[in-house]
């Protein structure tokens, strides 16, 4: 009877495994009552279990193509022109509310994103004595463990950038300015959900343990694979994730130590160790078929059998081309971003990557990156060029000038679009600050429709700038974040609620 139970779970554990993560979306196990049905007794059954850990984050909800949707609209780069309430309207007002669905949706999908990486997380452990060596190298244990844990820490940072004050502000008032539910266990009932919002900092400290602890147990290179380099967790992709998590800090010396792991070369052209990953040549080859190129660090694979969902994808978003969008958003041209032809001349790459199209009798103009119907462009999260553009940043800033390696950098990314372009230096830049500016006009141009305007707002804490029919929002106003979801507060009454600062 025992085996013939025991036989009935690993059937159920497959059809689990093989079924798409967009159908598990749509009948999930409870966030708050996961279920213990996992096996550790066989080396497949475990390193499915690993490899299933990306489904969630791969769902249109989520890294698919929403998170970087509503971190480019909260900014001052793009328009809303179909005023539909499914795809962004109140984040694009800055109007969200705990009930609004998008607040909901993504809040879910990301807290079981984070359950599922939990289950293994202990699984791992409690089953270490029969896993290793008998299934499992330990390197290979290792490697398990810190997939899981580098995805947990993005998760974390990925909330707090969208539901938490942002950490350079948060700091102004230590240790009392809440920031995430730190679910670290699994939840396996509704008993398990009550629990209190850890601080901001205390949110980035297990944001930055996650990472490192990541880094040290994940094996010393790259998969060889091109797509497995891009798809998987790897030494490449946490340290890129740490210059990120590290800039939103203010912590120079740390961004420049993590940059430094994958900058090998000290000058121009900028490489990772054996020449991976490099900026690509072509900016529009990034956006284009394999989707493997040098630059790529971490990206979300699309195919026809498994795509993003109806009205998740970028390119319904962001493109123009009514064979492949929807043209709900187009860029905001009357901003100063695309009025500023000085920095960015009208055959700047950046600039070329565009389409313009009519809507509602008007001429709009939109980002051409994602121009695949079905929806099969890959959905970029982070890239070699941001990397760069991070560690000018943090060189700039740790020393408190405009030094040579920081110029250098930032002309690695603009000149790959601006080839004919001379070369900024030193001098060309009053102060350390007019240097930081001028990369944040640099990044708001190469990561258009990519997630990153949002994020390089919190972590200035500057005003969210107006656009047309919207106002700008302050750092202190309650809109600057979004609330906590109410389905959370509903079930968790120790989860307080976002407030004005």
């Amino acid at each position: 009877m025992k085996n013939i139970a025991k036989y009935l779970l690993l059937v159920f554990l497959s059809l689990a495994t093989i079924t798409s993560c967009y159908t598990e979306y749509l009948d999930p196990v409870p966030e708050t009552s996961i279920s213990d049905l996992v096996a550790f007794d066989t080396r497949d059954r475990i390193l499915q279990q690993v490899t299933g850990l990306y489904e969630p984050f791969k769902n249109g909800i989520y890294l698919g193509g929403r998170y970087q949707v509503y971190n480019d609209i909260r900014g001052d780069h793009f328009l809303n022109l179909r005023e539909n309430g499914v795809t962004g309207l109140e984040t694009w007002k800055l109007n969200t509310a705990e009930s609004t669905n998008e607040v909901i949706n993504l809040w879910t999908q990301v807290y079981s994103s984070i359950n599922r990486i939990n289950v293994l997380l202990d699984g791992l452990e409690v089953n270490k004595a029969e896993i290793v060596p008998a299934l499992l190298s330990q390197a290979e244990f290792d490697a398990a463990k810190g997939e899981a844990l580098a995805l947990r820490g993005i998760a974390y940072f990925h909330l707090s950038v969208l539901y938490a004050r942002p950490y350079n502000q948060a700091k102004t008032k230590p240790n009392t300015v809440p920031g995430l539910v730190l679910r670290l266990t699994p939840q396996r009932s509704a008993a398990d959900n009550e629990k209190a919002r850890s601080s901001v900092e205390e949110t980035f400290t297990q944001i930055v343990a996650d990472l490192v602890a990541a880094e040290a147990l994940l094996p010393a290179a790259a998969p060889t694979v091109a797509a497995t380099r891009i798809t998987r967790m790897n030494k490449i992709t946490v340290n890129a994730f740490l210059t990120r998590v590290y800039l939103h800090m203010n912590n120079w010396p740390g961004v420049i130590a993590a940059g430094n792991k994958i900058v090998a070369s000290s000058n121009a052209p900028f490489t990772g160790p054996g020449g991976v990953p490099a900026l690509a040549p072509n900016f529009a080859a990034i956006f284009a078929a394999p989707y493997t190129s040098a630059e790529a660090i971490f990206s979300i694979p699309n195919i026809a059998t498994e795509l993003p969902g109806t009205q998740n994808q970028l390119g319904h978003y962001f493109s123009g081309r009514l064979n492949t969008g929807n043209q709900e958003y187009a860029i905001f041209e009357a901003g100063p971003l695309w009025k500023n032809t000085t920095d960015f001349p009208e055959t700047d790459a950046r600039r070329a990557l565009t389409f313009v199209a009519n809507f509602s009798g008007k001429p709009y103009r939109f980002i051409d990156k994602y121009t695949l119907f079905p929806h099969t462009d890959w959905s970029p999260v982070i890239r070699y060029a941001e990397v760069l553009l991070n560690i000018a940043e943090a060189e700039a800033r740790n020393a408190n000038a405009v030094n040579a390696k920081a110029v250098a950098l930032l002309n690695a990314v603009y000149k790959r679009s601006n080839p004919t372009a001379a070369d900024y230096s030193t001098t060309s830049f009053s102060s350390v600050d007019a240097f930081a500016n001028r990369l944040l006009d640099e990044r708001s141009m190469e990561f258009l429709g990519e997630g990153i305007r949002n994020m390089d707002i919190m972590r200035r804490v500057i005003d969210i700038p107006a656009k047309t029919g919207v106002s700008s929002f302050p750092p202190s106003s309650v809109f600057y974040i979004w609330p906590i979801p109410n389905n959370e507060r509903n079930t968790n009454s120790l989860c307080v609620q976002n407030t004005p600062f």
